[in-house]
C-alpha cells in the first residue's frame, strides 16, 4: 500500500518540508502519494526536483491535486 500525505490545510514553507519529512520514511523507489491545494502545486513539484525525486503522477481531485512522488535513490543534500 502506498504511503498517502494530507498537506491540504498547509502553507508553504510546511507543504514542502511535510512531503520531505514523508519521504524519509519510505525506502528509495518507493512512492507515496501527496494531496495538496493548488497554490501549493508548483513550489512542491519544483523542489521534489531539484531534490532528484520523480512525481510520477498529477491528478486533481475536486479542489485539490494529487501527486504521486517517487523518492530518489540519493536526493540531493544527503550523503551516500
Amino acid at each position: 500500500m502506498i504511503p498517502f500525505l494530507d498537506i491540504t490545510k498547509d502553507v508553504c514553507p510546511m507543504t514542502f518540508v511535510k512531503v520531505k519529512m514523508g519521504l524519509t520514511k519510505i525506502a528509495p523507489s518507493e512512492k507515496m502519494n501527496v494531496l495538496l491545494k493548488e497554490e501549493a502545486l508548483k513550489n512542491v513539484i519544483s523542489s521534489l526536483k531539484t531534490e532528484g525525486h520523480k512525481v510520477t503522477r498529477v491528478e486533481r481531485k475536486d479542489d485539490a491535486f494529487l501527486l504521486e512522488v517517487e523518492r530518489s535513490e540519493n536526493p540531493t543534500g544527503r550523503d551516500g
